[in-house]
């Protein structure tokens, strides 16, 4: 079920609401590696796509986000 924000904060917030509060998510809080938390994600079943942690684990790694972190 797909849902519609207001905004991209109130779009983290229910993200972070669903993590936090829907026990088949456990396993992802607390990690500090961030390809491990996609690989967590994934194997708790928040995506279809077969591909999704390795997707997400090229974003978190690539060299966008960190120049944008350490700029």
């Amino acid at each position: 079920k797909f849902r519609v924000y207001g905004s991209y904060a109130e779009a983290f917030r229910d993200y972070a609401n669903l993590l936090r509060t829907s026990p088949r998510f456990a396993p992802v809080l607390g990690q500090q590696d961030g390809t491990k938390f996609a690989g967590s994600l994934q194997q708790s079943g928040y995506a279809t796509d077969p591909l999704y942690a390795d997707k997400l684990s090229r974003i978190i790694n690539g060299p966008t986000l960190r120049q944008a972190l350490s700029g």
